[in-house]
């Protein structure tokens, strides 16, 4: 099958961003007891004393998706009368377009989807087995990139010099096998074990390029990386370079190993401290297609009138604005076919501290939840104050609010925990205002889970 695919990487990760932080599952499940999907951030989590055994419902035991941007719609398009406008037209002012840029702008999604999970008491402890797909995508792109867009050739000389440009997709279902046990009164540990089958990998890397632009000439010399799994070949042009990515024949692409470990320790029956590190491992992908370009230099002939938007028939609507920003953009970025080889990828590993202390017999409780996110392109990390109540034995609530390096946000979540049912819905961090096309105006930080499960 033939793509021109790229053309839509704006859109779509745009989308994915605003329907979809990397924690499998909210932060605000934390400290809700009886939750049984809250294991996934802490693996010393056991299940509720009155449950001897849980099953998740097929495909629903666990549905999260979640967003990191900090950059939004309103930096590619603004309104103008009844139409809408990108931040290349003419009528908007270099400095007004690039002020809503940041130095490094990027675009993260995360999608996590339990297929199955069942948990049950064994081995003097809770003891799950689960299976999950989960794909988390990102671009992470330099302020330099849309300087270039917008200004262009500003005198008879003009330089660019842009460094670290990414855009990674990393897809794979998850078998993972966990143990937690109480150690004593005061403390739990437990640990989870993960089996990763690779299904799609594809990461594009600029190290740097350099443009020159002059009366005579544009050249271009950049120094750049591509990967990508099974289910992906090239279509070469003449001279070896790559003109477009096919697509077809998926299937087992790579296989790695994940580990999850926490620790609680109970200080009082109303106070407690817990530590976890989650997704800590790797994927080794298979037979990868490669590419690069090591410092060739090549002329540049993107396009004339650059800095000028040229829309005749006066559509202006999102697809045809990043339609428009991929025409500029297709020959900037140039891979020679290097055959394939082996890659190995890491996880983008978390670690929490956490701290929890409840007041009127635990009926509300305070917590607080500090996370770091490695192992991607962009670090992440946040502080998260949540406060939970716990009104009856059946039903709990939790409202957050939080500080990272994208955003400050909050959030709510309830969780319904009778005898026979666990069903949780709710969200950490909530956006105000969106477009027609549900893309977050603002820089985006969003989550969004719900799930399902019976206990026995």
């Amino acid at each position: 099958m033939k793509t021109n695919y790229l053309k839509h990487i704006l859109p779509a990760i745009l989308v994915m961003a605003s329907c979809s932080m990397f924690a499998q599952t909210l932060h605000s499940l934390y400290f809700l007891e009886g939750n049984n999907q809250r294991n996934q951030l802490n693996p010393a989590f056991t299940s509720d004393s009155t449950t001897s055994a849980y099953i998740t419902f097929p495909g629903m035991g666990n549905i999260y998706c979640a967003g990191n941007s900090n950059v939004g719609l309103k930096a590619f398009m603004r309104p103008q009368g009844d139409e809408m406008i990108t931040f290349l037209n003419s009528s908007i002012s270099a400095d007004d377009a690039l002020g809503q840029f940041k130095s490094n702008n990027v675009i993260e999604s995360d999608i996590d989807v339990n297929i199955f999970t069942v948990g049950f008491k064994a081995l003097k402890g809770t003891n799950t087995i689960g299976i999950s797909a989960r794909s988390l995508s990102g671009a992470y792109i330099p302020k330099e990139v849309f300087t270039f867009l917008k200004s262009g050739q500003t005198g008879e000389e003009t330089q660019y010099d842009i460094n670290k440009i990414d855009a990674v997709t990393q897809n794979y279902i998850e078998l993972a096998f966990g143990h937690a046990h109480d150690i004593n009164k005061k403390v739990s540990v437990g640990a989870k074990l993960k089996v990763l089958l690779g299904a799609a990998y594809a990461k594009a890397h600029v190290e740097n390029m350099s443009i020159y632009m002059s009366d005579t000439k544009w050249t271009v010399t950049e120094n750049s990386t591509f990967y990508g799994s099974k289910g992906m070949r090239f279509e070469d042009k003449d001279n070896g370079e790559v003109d477009k990515i096919k697509f077809g024949n998926w299937g087992l692409a790579g296989f790695g190993l994940g580990l999850d470990m926490g620790v609680i320790y109970r200080i009082t029956p109303l106070a407690n401290i817990s530590f976890a590190i989650t997704d800590l491992g790797f994927i080794s992908w298979n037979n990868c297609i490669t590419a690069s370009n090591k410092n060739k230099e090549f002329t540049y002939e993107g396009f004339d009138n650059i800095a000028k938007e040229d829309n005749p028939d006066g559509s202006n609507d999102f697809n045809d604005a990043a339609d428009d920003i991929w025409k500029r953009c297709k020959d900037l970025v140039r891979f020679n076919d290097d055959g394939k080889t082996g890659k190995t990828s890491s996880l983008y590993t978390t670690l929490r501290a956490a701290g929890e202390y409840g007041i009127i017999n635990n009926k509300i409780s305070f917590g607080m939840i500090n996370s770091l996110r490695v192992g991607a392109p962009k670090a992440w990390y946040e502080t998260m104050i949540v406060t939970n109540f716990r009104p009856s034995k059946w039903f709990n609530a939790a409202i957050n609010g939080s500080l990272s390096n994208i955003r400050s946000s909050m959030g709510a979540t309830l969780n319904f925990h009778s005898k026979t049912v666990n069903y949780f819905i709710g969200g950490d961090y909530l956006l105000a205002k969106y477009s027609k096309q549900f893309i977050p105006v603002n820089a985006a930080k969003f989550s969004l889970a719900m799930g399902l499960s019976f206990n026995i």
